[in-house]
């Protein structure tokens, strides 16, 4: 064994250890914030948040919190945006269930040593709902178009070569009529490049905020209050409304370069994501990638479930693929072209959905210059 060979393995032990030591931290992280029930589920709102944009990041899921870039990270995690070279703008349009849309637009770029800001903004489309009454049932002739908006500003910065922080804070408004709730969401994530074989690691807590109460003119009435004087005018009651929690989760996740060559490279990645309101899921999914032009994804989730039972009291748990909507397949594909100063990518993601709503397909284009 030469010098070379000695300093290298030196170095190459040194960067295991540095991973090691940062797993076992966001482990403990992940033990404190430990809540994963489904038992709770149902119980929150501002679902709008949990929806994935990003075709690259919906086609691998969690797993892509560790290796994901520049403005990709907004959603993902925002400390991906720290080695952005430039500035990057990402739009998408996905069909989900029900005739529903969803719309997405990210823009990023440096801002010299201060790092890297980010802005987003993401609309979820009911669509029209025809209002009835008890006398209308076919209809009032009124048609609303609910709204459900998510506001963000990211920044991210390097703070070692291999040590990224990022983190987002997000406006939350839904509206129905004149009836709404605004709330504020933060996203803080981390992520740690090894410099061995691609192993990267990557922690990103996201969703954690105030929680949010609706209010507004569609909740008030007025009336004649039972009991007052008969000469007694209407009077305006309002009624209130109970608040609710944000869907907060933390995902930890890897990814390790399995097969890598000149043209080629094929990615592992995997991920747990303690959720807040549902059970824990788990997230493995790959990447092959050809010159850094072409690529095809695939993953796949479970979600740990419990039932208790009745008479004795008994929690058992149980692993099943996917969740209540999804299958847990996740399949997609990419590609990137170069003009001149500019980069080009376009990149879409399959979704299978269960039961008999149609599956969900993401088209995304994303512009480097």
């Amino acid at each position: 064994m030469n010098a070379n060979d000695f300093k290298g393995g030196r170095l190459m032990s040194r960067h295991i250890l540095r991973a090691l030591g940062l797993t076992a931290l966001l482990a403990l992280a992940a033990s404190s914030a430990w809540a994963g029930s489904d038992e709770r589920k149902g119980t929150g709102g501002a679902t709008e948040l949990l929806l994935q944009v990003g075709p690259r990041g919906t086609a691998l899921g969690g797993g892509t919190t560790s290796d994901v870039s520049g403005v990709d990270a907004i959603f993902w995690n925002p400390a991906g945006l720290a080695g952005l070279e430039g500035s990057e703008a990402l739009f998408s349009h996905t069909q989900y269930i029900a005739d529903m849309k969803v719309n997405y637009a990210a823009i990023a770029a440096r801002a010299g040593s201060f790092g890297v800001i980010g802005f987003n903004a993401k609309v979820l489309s009911i669509g029209d709902v025809i209002v009835t009454t008890e006398e209308a049932p076919d209809g009032t002739g009124e048609i609303i178009e609910p709204t459900f908006t998510v506001l963000g500003l990211s920044w991210a910065r390097q703070f070692t070569d291999r040590v990224n922080f990022g983190g987002t804070v997000n406006m939350v408004n839904e509206r129905i009529l004149s009836v709404s709730a605004t709330g504020v969401a933060v996203d803080l994530g981390v992520q740690y490049d090894t410099g061995w074989r691609g192993l990267k690691l990557g922690m990103v807590m996201k969703n954690f905020g105030s929680s949010m109460e609706f209010g507004g003119e569609n909740l008030e009435v007025n009336t004649f209050p039972p009991g007052s004087d008969p000469s007694a005018s209407n009077r305006t009651l309002s009624f209130s409304t109970a608040p609710f929690e944000m869907p907060s989760f933390f995902t930890l996740s890897a990814t390790y370069n399995l097969y890598q060559r000149a043209d080629n490279r094929l990615q592992m990645l995997g991920a747990f994501q303690n959720n807040n309101f549902v059970g824990d899921a788990y997230t493995a999914g790959a990447e092959w990638n050809y010159r850094d032009m072409f690529a095809l994804r695939g993953s796949w989730f479970g979600t740990v479930t419990s039932e208790l039972d009745g008479v004795t009291g008994d929690e058992s748990l149980q692993f099943d693929s996917g969740d209540d909507l999804y299958s847990g397949y996740a399949f997609g594909a990419g590609a990137k072209v170069k003009t001149g100063a500019t980069q080009l990518a376009v990149d879409i993601a399959y979704r299978p959905v269960r039961n008999f709503f149609d599956d969900t397909v993401e088209l995304g284009l994303k512009l480097k210059f």
